[in-house]
């Protein structure tokens, strides 16, 4: 009965915006426009403000989390661990669907010593996404329950071995105050729906690498590894995020997961996507009917 009635709603919804369609069509004002356009391939357009895109965002995309970590436990001649961070998707995208990637090790050598600083568990709050003038910003705030880099360091020997003197206790660990990732969003067409591309993915924040610089002997270097890890770092995580929510598949599930939405609370039409842009806050959808 309920499938009867959705089926019913869809009929009725779409058979008032066909007769909205003529009317506007046979208009004398108008009516230059319709006749340049193929019979099976007729124009709506709607605006839309971005909060409600954002909103459908927001509802798409709850429950999203990102997890950076690349510290392990010792092989070899490195402590690093290769995929240990993620980004973990709805339940609406599928149980337990993860999308994982590396960070890589940054490692120097200094008398006979291999020193290396490493991502430690740094977990995203909530997503939240926003509308700006010609695109939606979605903000990640990272934290962690304690240092965000952790420095190890082994004797450069046929056997490596944690260091006994210069070692761990000489690159302490390190903060990373007020981190965050922002991506910008744009609307695009995508599979005759509404997805987005990542126009931008920027990390902020800072290193609190205390008196590290100061350390006797090797503190100079040592603050080298830690600037050189940490742009290494933050360009690899916008790279990664970047090519993960433009997988073909991920934009496939936002496309549907925003279209819901939109037509449960904003009642956009169940017609095809030809165009969309975003301009003030608002994103104009030209939608058709046919192909």
């Amino acid at each position: 009965m309920f499938a009867v009635f959705v089926t019913w709603k869809y009929r009725v919804r779409r058979l008032v915006t066909e007769v909205t369609l003529r009317v506007f069509c046979i208009s004398g004002a108008a009516f230059f426009l319709c006749a340049a356009l193929p019979a099976n391939a007729q124009i709506l357009t709607r605006t839309v403000s971005g909060d409600d895109i954002a909103r459908a965002l927001n509802s798409a995309l709850a429950g999203t989390s990102l997890h950076l970590h690349n510290l392990g436990q010792l092989k070899g001649a490195s402590y690093h661990a290769a995929d240990a961070s993620s980004i973990k998707w709805p339940l609406s995208f599928g149980p337990g669907r993860r999308s994982r990637f590396t960070i890589p090790e940054i490692s120097h050598d200094i008398l006979g010593r291999r020193y290396a600083y490493y991502v430690n568990h740094i977990r995203s709050e909530a997503i939240t996404i926003v509308a700006a003038e010609t695109n939606l910003v979605a903000t990640l705030k990272l934290s962690t329950a304690n240092a965000a880099l952790v420095g190890r360091c082994l004797k450069s020997l046929q056997k490596p071995q944690p260091c006994t003197s210069l070692g761990d206790d000489t690159i302490p660990s390190i903060d990373w105050l007020g981190a965050e990732i922002k991506v910008a969003l744009r609307p695009i067409v995508f599979e005759r729906s509404l997805s987005f591309a990542v126009d931008e993915v920027v990390i902020g924040g800072r290193l609190d690498i205390g008196n590290v610089c100061q350390t006797r002997i090797i503190g100079h270097k040592i603050c080298g590894l830690i600037d050189r890890q940490f742009i290494r770092l933050r360009a690899r995580v916008a790279q990664e995020i970047k090519g993960v929510l433009e997988n073909t598949q991920l934009r496939r599930e936002v496309a549907m997961a925003t279209r819901r939405y939109l037509d449960e609370n904003a009642e956009i039409p169940q017609l095809g996507v030809r165009s969309v842009s975003m301009v003030g806050g608002e994103v104009r959808i030209a939608l058709a009917f046919g192909r």
